[in-house]
């Protein structure tokens, strides 16, 4: 799977750690929902004369490491050629779905997390 990185909110997700275990499900919730939204694009985004691609795009488990928490979203093993597609091989040109899709939705991505947080602390408008 390819990982995305989100800018401006790893302070919002530090103070829901500081929660604890409400403000970790609150995180995960909103994880789990922006990637729901990459995926969708991204199955948008892949190439249909590649296999069952489209169908074997997979958000992850939330993952955790020393910078914060993450979910993946990207090919799942039954289309683990999605790299060769996305990045290209000497015999075929790169075609990158994935970074496309993550493109023309990183900021709803980031406005799905923060409206998801506000949501689980109550403070939806």
């Amino acid at each position: 799977m390819s990982g995305i990185e989100l800018e401006g909110m790893q302070e919002l997700l530090n103070r829901l750690e500081e929660m604890g275990k409400e403000g970790k499900k609150i995180e995960n919730a909103a994880l789990k929902k922006a990637g729901e939204v990459l995926q969708e694009e991204i199955q948008k985004e892949a190439p249909t004369d590649s296999g069952n691609l489209k169908d074997n795009i997979e958000v992850g488990k939330i993952k955790k490491n020393k910078e914060g928490s993450y979910v993946q979203v990207g090919t799942n093993d039954k289309s683990w050629y999605g790299k060769f597609v996305e990045f290209g091989t000497t015999k075929m040109s790169a075609n990158p779905f994935m970074s496309r899709a993550y493109q023309s939705k990183k900021e709803e991505i980031q406005e799905t997390i923060a409206d998801e947080v506000r949501k689980g602390l109550g403070l939806w408008i």
